[in-house]
């Protein structure tokens, strides 16, 4: 019996791109993102109790998941170079105005994208906590305008946006899939070793 989980093989490869919610724009880029970092912090404390040879640990709770990555941004002309990819950027670094409310002074929080590549998660929600940019140097032209810069981006999930839901559904069911997969992986792996001696 063989169980796969594997799709079938597709003849393209999803670009780099996240969703900027509240400025209303995909921003997108043929170059992808370098190592993505994905991190959680998971709080345990020791607790000392007189009397035992150890600290009883106790959870704290957990802390949130942050998406972070370094993204190329390229654009060679003589003309404007990457700066209209990097005004896209230059949304997130600013409080979410859209179009509409460009003349309005209310507060509005920083933008939150939606993002999933590279990740391994259904697509989520994020505060986007960092944006800096590294212009490179030699890389302007010749009115002055960046041609390739480094664009930093940290991205703090939001756990209660409704697709944080889907994503514990998502996590239980792709873990018990994994258990099997692995389980099975293993068990025809063992069978291979024992043919070969």
């Amino acid at each position: 019996m063989t169980i796969n989980f594997n799709l079938p093989k597709f003849s393209y490869n999803l670009p780099w791109f996240m969703f900027d919610i509240d400025n209303k724009q995909l921003i997108t880029s043929p170059t992808i993102p370098s190592e993505i970092r994905d991190q959680k912090d998971v709080i345990l404390a020791e607790t000392p109790i007189v009397g035992q040879n150890y600290d009883s640990i106790i959870y704290g709770g957990g802390g949130n998941r942050k998406i972070s990555f370094t993204i190329p941004i390229m654009k060679r002309n003589n003309s404007v170079g990457n700066v209209l990819l990097l005004k896209q950027f230059d949304n997130l670094r600013n409080r979410s105005v859209g179009l509409t409310n460009i003349f309005s002074s209310q507060f509005t929080p920083n933008p939150k994208v939606l993002y999933y590549w590279g990740t391994g998660s259904v697509p989520l929600i994020y505060w986007v906590k960092k944006c800096d940019f590294s212009h490179q140097e030699y890389w302007t032209n010749e009115l002055g305008n960046p041609q390739y810069t480094m664009v930093d981006i940290e991205l703090w999930l939001d756990e209660t946006s409704p697709l944080y839901k889907a994503e514990e559904i998502y996590r239980k069911f792709a873990s018990l899939a994994g258990m099997v997969t692995g389980t099975l992986d293993t068990i025809q792996s063992q069978r291979l070793n024992q043919r070969v001696f």
